[in-house]
């Protein structure tokens, strides 16, 4: 009997040994458990500093690169280069001619039309014919002169010839524009003029023939002995 309580006590004592074993495993697992969540929660948070530190770029970062080359592809305005500067005389007679030409009788003859043209026309020793009613209250109006000198292309020195054979009234000198002036044409054949604008501006001709109603004459040049046809405006007399 002795023996057989001495191995029910050993077994009762070995059965409560198993079972505060089993309640400390038990313990510890669970307690295993929470430290394996914190690990967990602790390598994501690892990973993700892992990826800032690697270089990888945030939402905010990439938006902003966005932002940049955007603006670092915007077309760069160009310079624009400021057209040559035209003195307001060279506008006014530029714009007065454009007018004129508008008005002149329009010719399919090449002598009339050419790259030659200029704005100006004024030589010396030509005659050429006032009609400025405004200069000295018109008192030269319709007066003939001859150019003694140009000024700066546009403006003329001119001495004012006697209004007639007899009279006494020549002999002014007037600085005056070439607007207030217009060319002479011969009313005898054969004078000589001087062509004072287009293809043969400067040289000198003979009038061969006058068209009065088409204000059109045919010269002779001089040098040449060619004959061209020219509109009244584009010659004048010679002094």
């Amino acid at each position: 009997d002795r023996s057989e309580g001495g191995s029910k006590m050993e077994t009762m004592k070995l059965g409560v040994g198993i079972g505060i074993m089993g309640e400390k495993k038990k313990r510890r697992g669970k307690a295993g458990g929470k430290i394996t969540l914190l690990e967990e929660e602790d390598d994501d948070e690892d990973d993700e500093e892992g990826d800032v530190n690697n270089g990888k770029p945030s939402n905010i970062m990439t938006q902003q690169h966005k932002k940049d080359d955007f603006h670092n592809k915007q077309p760069k305005p160009r310079h624009v280069e400021e057209p040559p500067k035209i003195s307001k005389r060279e506008l006014e007679h530029s714009t007065e001619t454009v007018k004129k030409d508008s008005k002149k009788h329009k010719s399919n003859n090449a002598d009339q039309h050419d790259d030659k043209r200029k704005d100006y026309w004024l030589y010396r020793d030509i005659v050429v014919r006032i009609i400025s009613k405004k200069l000295a209250k018109g008192e030269y109006y319709k007066r003939k002169a001859i150019v003694d000198k140009v000024i700066d292309k546009y403006e003329a020195e001119v001495e004012v010839l006697k209004s007639s054979h007899k009279a006494k009234d020549g002999g002014d000198i007037l600085r005056i524009d070439q607007d207030d002036l217009e060319t002479v044409v011969p009313k005898e054949l054969g004078e000589k003029v001087r062509i004072v604008n287009g293809r043969y501006r400067g040289k000198k001709a003979r009038v061969e023939k006058l068209d009065k109603q088409k204000y059109r004459a045919e010269l002779r040049l001089v040098e040449e002995d060619r004959i061209v046809m020219l509109d009244y405006e584009d010659f004048s007399k010679i002094a």
